[in-house]
């Protein structure tokens, strides 16, 4: 009895110790700098959002942050390369909707199954334009003449794109007939919505502001789930009765098998900087929005947005089969 008790006794120890050292180790995290990657070029806007954020997380991490930038391929070059490295919440990736998207149209053999999620930071929305010389100035008036016309062209940021979805979404929801018309950036799109060559856009607000400003441009509506607080006075669809809700979307993840402390101490320090009025005035100034998920309900978006675009890209014929 007493050798059963003293086996059981040593069982326990070893396992105590197995724990206490696990925990000793992981209270250093992090160890060295923690190296995060951009899957966009220097000193765009993404560039421009992970240095700001990075820098206003150090006050919350006790190891600095190391930007590494690597595009290409919508967001597949910084997928492969995160997912390459060891999961020890020392490599951590920057991503925008293309983290979905990018996989689901089989541009990239990494996608959200090879890695865990951190936080979801923020959101922004696009919204349709259209010239202010054009004869329509609201939503229903331009439903009006495009079924008049018998159809219209419809410029958006390439094919595939969230934008490309949301918009054929709602051309179908409002039973109007669209030539979608991709574009590379946003200089050729609005120069072809102004000389006429198109009869409307839809676009990030922020590459449309100056014209805004100047009276060139008018909104007709924006893809969130309510008014954008950058322009009050345009209705969301969703409020004029098409259920077409389309954020893009910024979050952090990390390599899979990523230890859960790691995720959540980067998570909670992610959840101190979206808080901080300077970085929503950043996000005001870059019409976006703050929107904090934690790892758990981040995760849980990106599955609900995984399945969204994949069965909206199946239907516009862009996507074969959902995996």
């Amino acid at each position: 009895m007493r050798k059963t008790k003293l086996a059981a006794f040593l069982v326990l120890a070893f396992f105590a110790a197995m724990l206490s050292g696990t925990e000793a180790a992981f209270a250093a995290y992090p160890e060295k700098p923690i190296e995060w990657v951009i899957w966009a070029s220097p000193g765009g806007g993404s560039d421009i959002f992970v240095r700001n954020m990075a820098r206003l997380m150090e006050p919350y991490v006790s190891q600095p942050f190391v930007p590494v930038n690597k595009s290409g391929g919508g967001g597949a070059v910084g997928m492969a390369y995160t997912a390459s490295k060891p999961a020890d919440g020392h490599t951590i990736l920057a991503v925008t909707t293309n983290f979905v998207l990018t996989p689901a149209l089989g541009r990239s053999p990494k996608g959200p199954a090879d890695f865990d999620m951190i936080a979801r930071v923020a959101v922004e929305t696009n919204v349709v334009a259209v010239s202010t010389n054009a004869p329509y100035k609201t939503w229903e008036e331009f439903v009006a003449y495009a079924k008049q016309k018998g159809g219209v062209s419809w410029g958006t940021f390439g094919v595939g794109t969230s934008d490309h979805v949301a918009s054929a979404k709602l051309a179908k929801l409002s039973d109007i007939k669209a030539r979608f018309v991709p574009f590379e950036g946003g200089a050729d799109s609005l120069a072809s919505l102004m000389g006429g060559h198109i009869d409307v856009l839809t676009n990030n607000p922020s590459e449309l502001t100056e014209q805004i400003a100047a009276g060139q441009v008018r909104l007709l509506g924006s893809f969130s789930a309510e008014r954008w607080k950058a322009f009050p006075e345009v209705p969301s669809f969703k409020e004029l009765g098409y259920d077409v809700v389309v954020p893009t979307w910024r979050g952090v993840v990390a390599p899979k098998g990523t230890p859960k402390e790691a995720l959540d101490y980067l998570s909670a320090a992610l959840e101190k900087v979206v808080a901080q009025e300077g970085f929503q005035k950043y996000l005001a100034e870059n019409q976006l929005e703050a929107a904090y998920l934690n790892s758990t309900d981040f995760a849980l978006f990106v599955a609900e947005q995984d399945l969204f675009y994949r069965n909206e890209l199946k239907e516009l014929g862009l996507v074969k089969n959902k995996k």
